[in-house]
């Protein structure tokens, strides 16, 4: 049994932390005729893991979805209406739709996911079929009504840097999973990768009305996604030849970007620190999918939890200026609780581990690009290179160890360095990240990096 320490002890900081997320994100938590009412915890026969889950979504895709044969295979389209992006958010928009699709969490339990597919205005110009993007957009959310298939219609997207116009602007298709589900389970790797796959699979499926077929049924398929997003990529990748073998050979490429490979590794350089606001997150989207973690919050973790479920990744990173630890949220040491540990080793990037429940087949079948803000960035030929910060909540030694761990399984790895920290780095990649992405959707022969 769990000793739990009286709330006091944290109020302070889980005040502070409220109060930034609640500014942020809008939440009406500390408007209310009885503001403390915000911070005190429910009593222990309320704390179910419904407490912690999002509010309901407006969309009935979300808040009542169809009934659904468990038995149906994921991919399956289930139901498609058609969406209009305003040119704020993707310029030369031709048309799209949103498909709801039939997909599976982490342990292998039928869920639906919404899918977001866009056909460009901008005529492909390059051989064969137009290719199709899976753009896996950096959610960090924990709210339903951050999703892609509800900002990009209905409000600014803040997703940065500007991939998504390069790409709409190139002729590429796309589609754009919200990815965390039904339950925005940030950080979940193997259910995020899951449902990449699954809207991969449903946008090569699916026929517009009036359409004599599929649009992107010959298409090539490459995926890419930053940070949060690189999670899903990377798993996507990863699971790929297990989950979805029939995309061997039409996945063609999968750039991964300042992916936090190992949660384990982070305690030092994001647990604590301006970017425990995302940390935080990460690991209470992650319980969302394994609630044997929801025991172990005290009270302090019982009202953060809460009045966070719908924090979406503005106030996420905001929250980041209330740094408090991990620790403050329970009464167990969360480095070295077995519980924790077999969650974190369960959704750990790389070698397929099977004293954790991986198949050892996982192991990306195309060509992987890994690219990383790093301290040292050659800057053209000679001797000379440029010192910079390098990512310093997710280290590149990590990224350097996922793809020396991918290239030992057999994988075709090449790991791109890029100047800045974890919010530059996702500007200064864009060229080289574009470069490649053309490169595997054009049938560019590839070279690995392994050995």
């Amino acid at each position: 049994m769990i000793t739990r320490r009286p709330f006091r002890t944290g109020t302070a900081v889980a005040a502070m932390a409220l109060a930034v997320a609640c500014a942020v994100s809008g939440s009406p938590a500390l408007a209310q005729s009885d503001p403390l009412s915000a911070f005190r915890p429910a009593p222990p026969e309320q704390r179910t893991p419904e407490r912690y889950l999002p509010s309901p979504s407006p969309d009935p895709w979300y808040s009542s979805p169809p009934t659904v044969d468990p038995a149906t295979a994921p991919g399956t389209v289930l139901a498609t209406r058609p969406v209009t992006i305003p040119p704020h958010n993707v310029r030369n928009f031709g048309r799209g739709w949103q498909v709801l699709v039939q997909s599976s969490d982490s342990h292998d339990r039928p869920q639906q996911i919404v899918s977001t597919i866009i056909e460009p205005r901008t005529p492909w110009p390059g051989p064969g079929a137009r290719p199709l993007v899976s753009f896996n957009v950096t959610i960090d959310s924990l709210g339903l009504e951050c999703m892609p298939s509800h900002v990009l219609p209905h409000k600014f997207n803040l997703e940065l840097p500007p991939f998504l116009q390069i790409l709409a602007d190139r002729g590429y298709g796309l589609v754009l999973t919200d990815f965390q589900g039904p339950r925005a389970a940030y950080a979940a790797g193997r259910a995020n990768g899951r449902a990449v796959l699954d809207g991969i699979r449903a946008a090569r499926e699916f026929i517009p009305a009036a359409d004599p077929g599929p649009l992107f049924s010959d298409s090539r398929v490459v995926q890419v996604g930053y940070s949060g997003g690189g999670i899903a990529t990377g798993w996507a990748a990863q699971l790929q030849p297990v989950y979805a073998p029939e995309l061997t050979g039409v996945l063609v490429g999968s750039s991964v970007g300042g992916v936090p490979a190992d949660y384990a590794d982070l305690f030092d350089t994001m647990d604590g620190t301006l970017a425990s606001g995302l940390y935080r997150a990460a690991v209470l989207g992650l319980a969302r999918e394994y609630p044997q973690l929801y025991p172990l919050l005290n009270d302090t973790g019982d009202v953060v939890a809460h009045q966070l479920r719908d924090a979406c990744a503005s106030a996420n990173t905001v929250g980041g200026l209330a740094p408090f630890p991990l620790s403050t949220l329970t009464d167990v040491d969360p480095r070295t609780d077995p519980t924790v540990q077999a969650v974190m080793a369960r959704n750990r990037l790389g070698r397929a581990d099977p004293t954790h429940g991986a198949d050892p087949r996982e192991v990306p079948s195309g060509p992987v690009q890994v690219w990383h803000a790093d301290a040292t960035v050659p800057m053209g030929p000679g001797p000379g290179s440029s010192q910079g910060p390098g990512d310093t909540f997710v280290p590149e030694w990590t990224a350097h160890r996922l793809v020396e761990e991918w290239c030992a399984a057999g994988a075709d790895v090449e790991y791109t360095p890029v100047a800045g920290e974890h919010v530059t780095g996702a500007y200064t990649a864009v060229g080289p990240v574009m470069d490649w992405v053309d490169a595997r959707a054009r049938g560019q022969a590839f070279t690995s990096g392994c050995g």
